[in-house]
Formats: C-alpha cells, structure tokens, sequence
C-alpha cells in the first residue's frame, strides 16, 4: 500500500507514523498510553486501510480521528481534530502568528507580490521535508540564500567570503581591492588579513621611497565597500592584522577616531605566544623584515593587551581571534595547505582564501515539548531529523547556486572542499521553555548533551550524502580522522559511518549571529542571551502626547501566559540578560559550544557601562584559556553608538577608561649599509587619536643605559644613575 501525501508524493505506508501521531496525541492531553499501546492501536487502524493500494494523508488522518472517538478517547479526539485545523490554517496561512515588525524585516527577501506561502515554497526548493521545517519555524537558511533562491541575475547564495590576502606589492592590493569590489556587487561579504603588506616607514623601490603602511591601504578597502552599492544592504567587511605586525598599534587605535575605517570591523590575530607572553609578563616582539631592511619594535605585551582592552572599552573594536586555535581545531588541520589568517565579517567562519559562508540556522526552541512546565522535554528525534534535512538541503545548495559566485576561483574553492555551515538559535528561549537558568550547570550539562548529538549527527548526514553524490574532492580519511577536533568530539558510531562512505563537506557547523532570521522568528539570535527581556518604545503621533509602551520577548511572554501571571512577575531567574551575567558564566557557554563546532562562533560580550579596562582583559585571557576562538566586546554606552541599545536613553559614558601609556623600543636595521637606528617610541592617546612621539634612542654617556625624556630633561633610566641633562 502506498500513501499519496498532499504534494502528489507517492511513498510507502508506514504504520509506525500513525503510532507516533497516536503517541503525540495522548501525550498532549497528559494520557500516559504506552509506544507500545499506540502501535497496537496503529495495527487496528492499518488493517481498516488494508484493501486500499493507494491512500491519502487525509483519508488516514480520518481514520485515527475515528478509531479515538470509537475507543471513548473524547478529549485525545478533540486535541487531535485541533491539531489537523492548525495544521492546516499553518499550511494555508503559514507563519499568521508574525507581528508587524517580523514581517517588516521577512520583506527585504520576498520577490515582488510573494505570499509568505509561495516564499516558503521557492526556498525549500521543491523539498516537501523541508517545506515543513521552514513553516514550522524549526530552522531556516541564512539571509543570501533566502534572498537568491529563485531569483535571477547574478546574486550570491553565501553571505560572505575571504579573500587572498594581499601581497606586499602595488599589484597584489589593487587585485584584492577588485576582488572585494566585484564579490560585493554580488550581494557577499569579505575578510583579509593585512600582515604581508611592510609597514609604515619601511624602504620600497620607487618613487615614494618609503611606504604609508598598512592603514592607508586599510582605509582603501574600507571605501570600496562603503562605494560599492548592493540592494537592501552596503558590503561588509572584515580586517585582521597578526598581533607581531610593525603597526599593530595603529591598527589597534584607528577606529577611536570615527572617521577612520568605518566601513570594515577590525580584528587582531593573536597568538598562543603574544598570550604566553602576557602572562608571564615578558616583552613581545613585533617585526617584518624587507630585501632592504629588518625593522623590530618590542614591548611589554601585556601593556599590548591594555591598549587592545582600552580601545575595544571605548569604541567596541578591535576583536580579537585567537589564531592558533583557529588552526588546530578543525576537521582539516592536518593538511598542510589549509591555513586560516581571517574570518568573515561577522567571525565565525575562519576561511581559506575564496572561501565562502554557506550557512543555515536550526531554531533549538521549537523542539522544546510542554514548554514552561515541570514536564517540558526536548525532542530528540526531531531534531536529529532537521539536521540531517538541513545539512542536506545546504549541499544541494552548494551545487544550485554553484554558478552564482562573483569569481572563478570562488567556485572552484567551492567545488573543491564543499563547506557549509549550520548553526543554532533561540537559546536563550530554550533555557527558559525548559526551566534551565541560561549558564547554569544544568544548562550547560543539556547544552553539552544538545551540541555533541548535533554535531555527530551533521557528520552522519554528511556521510550519507557522500554514499548518494561523493565526497568532496580533496577528502582524506586519515588526515580528517587524525585531527584534534575529530577525535575529540566525534564516536565511534559516527566514525564508522564516516570510514564507509566518507564526507560530503569539508566543515559542517558554524554560529552565526542569526540577526534578521532570528528576528523573523521571534527568538533569540546565535547562542546570545536575551540582549533585555523587555524595552521601552515611544509613540509620538500627530495629534496625540507622546506615549510609552514596554514591548517583552515573544517567549517570556509566552512563559508568563502559561504560568498564569503578570511578566513583571516572572522568577529572578528568567531574566537573566548579557547585561547582568558574569563573564564566567557567559563564557562557559560559549566555551561549551566551542568544543563542538568545526569553524567558529560569532557572539559578543556585552558589557555594562561599568565594566573597567581590566575586566575586558580578563575576558581576552579567560576566553584564550577556555578555547574560545575568538572575543568581541561591547561596553554600553560607550563612544560607539551600537546597533543594540539599552532601555536608558542617555548615552553619556559614565565610566571613560584612561588611555595606558608606555614605551616601544625599536631598531631599524638597513641591509644594505649596515647602519642601525634605534628608537624609543613613546604611545599617547590624545584627542581620540594615537600620537606616537618617537625620538633617536641615546644611551647614557656613563653607564650605557636609554635616556628618556622627563618633564623637560633627558634622564637615564637607570635609576642608579644619576646622568641628567636639558632637553631644549
């Protein structure tokens, strides 16, 4: 016997569906009838279909309804009969439940006059499974692909890219500058890593004979993608420079002037060393070294660290990622030829150069049962199921909009390691449906169970998908057994599955920051905590006084529904925010998240005003101690306006951090002549800009030791030393 399901499918009756849905039935009415009640159940209502060769979803759905009423179960009848109107009335009129600024931000990626009904079935492609997922709000894909399937013209299906990295020539910037310019023009984003280009000062062969540095090629690519136009959105961009770069410094200080590099985020590479270093707190070494010439400035690394911690506590940036760990704990750290020096612009996909973001979000709050209750549980096999529909449904991506990228060496990058990335949301919801205080133990023990299973289970789609269409090209088994991150999350059944048939996709999990989608669905973005459960909005109209309205979270409303009180009532627990969680707690989060996913985790640590220098310090540490791959902060109210922003609407900062001040040594070593300079160059932060005073190191005439200058004296630094003489 066969089903014809709505959509024309013919498939293979299966009695055990109708056992799931008698199970599901009596559960929601709290009746404790037994699988195996439910599938004898199921075996009586089958053999009524027995004569019938063909026979459709509705006709069955009749006979469950009948067989209830027939066995006195009224009020399992009744739930049952209301859940086919709602799921039909979700079929006619999906996602009715959306308020006005859900559906706002769904019409930046409708085609012209599209129903939500006919959105849903272009970018489920066709795929009945999938269709279902998406109305059912249990994952949807990232913006770029929801926007480009189905549409024409040449528009990107991936958010975002990496670039090569430039070279340190004329020809090498202006190409990447091009690559930038034509990827944005087809709806994506960038990143690069700056550190090849030599820094400002250094000897080049022409006519300029000295270089301007990184920034002013920095600042270059920032105007083109604030120039290049795209639909809905300008381009994005992401900068990184190695922390053992000439000019980190003014890279670490470029964005306290407003007007510098606002079309880019900015990101310091820092190594496992710099990090040793500031902990044993020795001196670090930044150089680069030229056919000319051998320029090396040294500091103390921890007062590196500071001004990194000062600039991110005044304007949010820089972030940091921790490049070491970015490297080693992947599926493919043991080929040789896969290095990452950046990331996307949001950072949590570190990328090879062309590599692209092919991402889908999975919603953890929609598989939440009997939410708010003492009897709320998570649906296991529900889950499992999306994933391996979404981990799918991204690689069939992959190949229908292969074409669509803006150069050639994007689509053979992507031919070749087949990268995708599937990501969560709603996890603050989630703590809340289950009564699991977000960053609590217990939540972080689901939160372990939750991620190893999504993770083994993206790995078994994968192979799967390898048995039907092939593993991607370069796919080795004993190189992407052998990695750390292989072998640290991934079982022993899920590794037999993967010796058989191989893998599909080089990368399989990413979180992104899940901004509009999240907001389509009314949950909370990425694996962020609430940003605040609720906030004040003004309405000023024409002929009215101006009024004030509190506008909660769609899902601590619907906590307070069902706990029968006022939200204002809800327990101490449930409001937790990232506005009053410890960093501990914050990062043992992410940290647990981390252990898990292949490519990285885009979050920001948003911090109350109060927050000092310090604390985003220790941040930095703590999170390079836990594993983290990355950290990006955001102190309230400081000197950046954000896009987030909090219930006051004063935005004076209360709390301005004074600027470090300290000294950088440096020697430039000319390769030709011999000749050596020395310089002691001294960092202040004036006026919202970095002004380096640099003077010609001088030793002291007595004991050999640098002279400094002292409120009008060149001093020795020695301070057994006496020697003092004028500085005017």
């Amino acid at each position: 016997m066969y089903v014809i399901k709505r959509n024309g499918v013919q498939e293979k009756f299966d009695k055990r569906k109708i056992a799931d849905a008698l199970y599901k039935a009596y559960r929601s009415v709290g009746n404790k009838k037994t699988k195996v009640q439910c599938t004898e159940y199921a075996k009586k209502i089958s053999d009524e279909l027995i004569n019938f060769e063909e026979v459709s979803i509705e006709k069955i759905q009749d006979c469950v309804e009948l067989f209830l009423m027939e066995n006195k179960d009224y009020e399992v009848a009744k739930a049952y009969i209301k859940y086919r109107e709602k799921q039909r009335l979700d079929r006619e009129n999906p996602w009715s439940d959306n308020d006005e600024r859900q559906d706002l931000i769904l019409q930046k990626y409708l085609l012209p006059n599209e129903t939500k009904k006919e959105f849903l079935k272009r970018v489920s492609f066709k795929r009945p499974a999938l269709e279902k997922i998406l109305r059912h709000k249990e994952a949807i894909f990232a913006g770029r692909n929801l926007y480009a399937i189905g549409r024409e013209g040449n528009i990107t299906g991936s958010n975002c890219y990496v670039t090569e990295d430039p070279e340190d020539n004329l020809e090498s910037i202006y190409k990447v500058d091009y690559q930038i310019a034509r990827t944005y023009s087809y709806g994506g984003g960038q990143g690069m890593n700056l550190s090849k280009i030599r820094p400002k000062g250094a000897k080049v062969n022409n006519s300029s004979n000295t270089t301007p540095g990184v920034m002013v090629f920095a600042e270059k690519y920032s105007h083109t993608t604030l120039n290049t136009q795209q639909e809905s959105r300008r381009g994005a961009l992401m900068l990184v420079l190695n922390v053992d770069h000439p000019d980190i410094i003014d890279f670490i200080t470029t964005k306290l002037d407003l007007n510098k590099i606002n079309g880019a985020n900015i990101s310091v590479a820092i190594s496992d060393a710099f990090m040793q270093a500031v902990e044993e707190d020795g001196i670090w070494t930044m150089r680069y070294k030229t056919p000319y010439e051998d320029i090396i400035k040294k500091v103390k690394a921890r007062d590196l660290l500071e001004l990194i911690s000062y600039s991110a506590h005044t304007m949010g940036d820089p972030g940091v990622m921790f490049i070491d760990h970015m490297n080693e704990y992947h599926l493919m750290s043991e080929y040789d030829e896969v290095k990452f020096t950046a990331t996307n612009p949001c950072g949590e996909q570190p990328l090879m150069a062309h590599g692209s973001c092919n991402l889908a979000s999975v919603n953890l709050n929609a598989f939440v049962k009997n939410p708010f209750t003492d009897e709320s549980f998570f649906n296991w096999e529900r889950f499992d199921h999306v994933v391996e529909e979404m981990i799918w449904s991204l690689d069939e991506l992959l190949t229908m909009l292969g074409d669509r990228h803006a150069l050639q060496e994007q689509r053979d990058h992507v031919k070749k390691y087949r990268e995708v990335g599937l990501g969560v949301m709603g996890l603050a919801d989630l703590a809340l449906s289950m009564n699991l205080p977000y960053g609590s133990q217990a939540f972080i023990d689901f939160l372990d169970e939750l991620m190893s299973r999504m993770i083994n289970q993206a790995a078994r789609a994968s192979a799967l998908k390898a048995k039907e269409d092939g593993v991607f090209p370069v796919y080795d088994y004993k190189k992407v057994s052998s990695s750390k991150f292989y072998q640290s999350v991934i079982t022993a059944e899920t590794d037999e599955i993967i010796k058989k048939y191989g893998l599909r996709n080089s990368r399989l999990l990413s979180i992104a920051p899940t901004g509009s989608i999240s907001n389509i669905f009314g949950v909370s973005g990425g694996v962020e905590p609430y940003f605040q459960i609720n906030y004040t909005r003004r309405i000023i109209s024409m002929f009215e006084e101006e009024k004030k309205i509190t506008v909660w979270e769609k899902t601590p409303l619907a906590m307070a529904k069902t706990l029968g009180v006022d939200p204002d009532e809800l327990p101490e627990w449930t409001r937790i925010t990232s506005q009053n969680i410890s960093f501990e707690d914050r990062a043992n989060v992410q940290a647990t998240i981390q252990k898990y996913v292949d490519t990285a985790i885009s979050s920001t640590f948003n911090l109350p005003n109060s927050a000092s220098i310090d604390d985003v310090m220790n941040i930095y540490i703590s999170s390079w101690k836990k594993g983290l791959k990355g950290a990006t902060v955001f102190r309230d109210r400081c000197a950046k306006i954000g896009i987030l922003s909090g219930v006051n609407e004063a935005t004076e900062d209360l709390n301005p951090a004074v600027a470090p001040q300290f000294g950088i040594d440096e020697t430039w070593a000319n390769l030709k002549s011999g000749k050596v300079k020395e310089y002691r160059t001294h960092v202040l932060i004036e006026e919202a800009a970095y002004k380096p005073k640099r003077f010609e190191k001088e030793l002291c005439p007595i004991c050999k030791s640098v002279l400094v200058k002292k409120e009008g004296c060149i001093q020795c630094s020695n301070n057994d030393c006496d020697y003092e003489k004028c500085a005017i």
